[in-house]
């Protein structure tokens, strides 16, 4: 039995150790994983621009039209008061001598009116005492005439006068002259008591007239009314407060208004093209060059003396002006779409030998466009554009 049970532990024995060694044959053999080929990359392909050299320039190009600037500001020098009335609106031609506004004036017309019957009466009176004066100191005269006349015959007839009674006649003669001074000096000093006092009278008057002329606003010279100041009747208007301004519509400039006024600067050239011929300007105002109280009116401002002004060239009509802000000659010049920024720096990325390399750059005159490449690359080279 013992040695049975051997047996049988040895058989299984032994078909245990045959399934051991040949276990592997019982699943199936993995295969050899193959590595993938290697796969050629793509070719990277830039849009370039070769750098090059030329002009470049930045410059302004906008519509300008033509304004008078020979301006006559009018205003109420000696005095002010209540506006009376505006005689003329914008665009009213004016000549030299008309009266464009004036204040009221009743108190003065008035008083003018008072003073001119003080002054008729002072003539009169002047007229009466002269008149009068005259009657008197004639009458005197003829008296002391008679009284001469009838001394002289007394005296040759002695024989019928005696010498008192020519010596008594002699003494009314002589008072007679002495009256007749009197008479003559009186009067003189009355005519010329009432003439000064008429000067007074008309010079008072002279002076009323003339306030009366300062109330109205006269135009000194012949133009186009520019501008008018927003005072309505019975509004009070201060001295050398401006009423109307008056322009020569033969002294014409060009004027600018716009964003870009701060682009021009006193005394730089500009091109002017009007009626397709092209002419050459000047600037001659600009916001900064105006006075502090005037820059809000200005502030948006530019003039421009054409050298030469076209014939026919009227207020209103418009032209072309350019202004070239900056420029280069022979500058190295790049798209201005090769031009990065990166904390700050400029750079531009070149192509060189099919690789792209980053070239940091220091930038001159720009355009919208194109930009001026002062430092960092050469022309010739390629610049990546994106």
């Amino acid at each position: 039995m013992e040695s049975h049970c051997k047996k049988v532990l040895l058989i299984i024995t032994l078909s245990v150790s045959i399934l051991l060694i040949n276990g592997c044959s019982l699943f199936p053999m993995e295969e050899d994983v193959l590595t993938p080929p290697l796969e050629e990359p793509e070719e990277i392909t830039y849009r370039t621009d070769e750098v090059r050299v030329g002009y470049i320039e930045d410059s302004i190009q906008r519509s300008a039209y033509f304004v008078p600037i020979m301006h006559e500001n009018l205003f109420f020098r000696y005095r002010g008061g209540r506006m009376k009335a505006v005689h003329v609106k914008p665009g009213d031609t004016v000549k030299a001598g008309d009266v464009v506004a004036e204040l009221l004036t009743d108190n003065l017309e008035r008083e003018i009116e008072q003073q001119s019957i003080l002054v008729d009466s002072r003539i009169k009176d002047c007229l009466y005492t002269e008149q009068l004066a005259e009657i008197e100191i004639n009458a005197s005269k003829d008296k002391l005439k008679a009284l001469e006349n009838k001394y002289q015959s007394m005296r040759q007839k002695t024989e019928v006068y005696t010498a008192n009674e020519i010596e008594r006649v002699f003494e009314e003669m002589k008072n007679q002259q002495v009256l007749v001074e009197k008479i003559e000096l009186n009067y003189l000093n009355q005519v010329e008591i009432k003439k000064n006092e008429l000067a007074l009278a008309e010079l008072k008057l002279k002076q009323l007239k003339e306030e009366l002329e300062l109330n109205k606003l006269v135009s000194p010279v012949s133009g186009i009314v520019t501008y008018i100041s927003n005072i309505k009747e019975g509004d009070m208007v201060d001295a050398y407060t401006t009423v109307v301004t008056i322009a020569d519509p033969t002294v014409l400039h060009l004027e600018y208004k716009g964003d870009s006024a701060s682009d021009f600067k006193l005394g730089m050239k500009v091109e002017l093209t009007i009626n397709k011929e092209t002419y050459q300007g000047e600037v001659v105002l600009t916001p900064t060059s105006v006075p502090y109280e005037q820059y809000e009116k200005y502030k948006d401002t530019v003039l421009i003396k054409p050298e030469v002004l076209p014939a026919g060239v009227e207020k209103g009509d418009r032209a072309s002006i350019r202004l070239v802000r900056d420029f280069s000659e022979n500058a190295v010049i790049i798209p201005k779409r090769a031009l990065r920024s990166y904390m700050g720096k400029n750079l531009v990325y070149v192509l060189e030998d099919g690789l792209r390399v980053e070239k940091y750059v220091k930038t001159g005159v720009q355009t919208s466009t194109e930009v001026e490449i002062i430092e960092g690359i050469l022309p010739g080279e390629l610049v990546i554009l994106d």
